[in-house]
């Protein structure tokens, strides 16, 4: 989060894969949003020891999981729809022995200040806790890649060879002002 900051990113989220409530409107923004957009999303990897009874599992991530106050946290899609509520946080124990800490923004925090997102993910960090939510946007940036660099319009499979490959005559005049 902090190096999507530092880079310019114009769109930072963050979300946990079992709280489907805050984590499809933020793919939804990002996809939508006109800039470098970067979600980090926190997912137990099931890819290897998925058997029954494997605690590294698909069917064990889709159990609930340990929060605060003895309720139960469950993956969206079955059962208890818990989600967190505005500022508030929830450890979450791991296959192996550790845990993290989800704290989702407060509705006090704001996101448009490039410079208070760096400083409060930094601060949570220091706690060991991940924040979820939308971290950093900044719609009025008109320093969009794209724009900058006048890409085309159009996926790229669909220019003609001849526009994308001008010739080794365009090509010499363009390394020439680089040398």
């Amino acid at each position: 989060m902090l190096l999507a900051l530092t880079l310019g990113a114009t769109f930072v989220a963050r979300s946990f894969s079992a709280t489907r409530r805050q984590l499809v409107p933020l793919i939804q923004a990002g996809m939508r949003h006109n800039g470098f957009a970067l979600i980090d999303v926190l997912s137990p990897c099931v890819t290897f020891n998925d058997h029954e009874g494997s605690t590294k599992s698909y069917g064990f991530t889709r159990e609930p999981l340990p929060c605060r106050g003895g309720g139960g946290f469950r993956a969206a899609g079955r059962g208890n729809r818990r989600g967190l509520s505005a500022g508030e946080s929830i450890p979450v124990s791991l296959h192996d022995g550790s845990r993290v800490v989800l704290r989702k923004l407060d509705p006090s925090y704001d996101p448009t200040d490039r410079s208070a997102a760096y400083n409060y993910i930094e601060n949570k960090l220091k706690q060991n806790e991940y924040v979820t939510g939308l971290i950093h946007i900044d719609e009025a940036d008109n320093t969009e890649f794209h724009n900058l660099n006048r890409t085309a319009k159009v996926p790229l499979n669909s220019i003609p060879f001849e526009k994308l490959s001008p010739g080794s005559a365009a090509l010499d005049k363009l390394m020439g002002r680089y040398r």
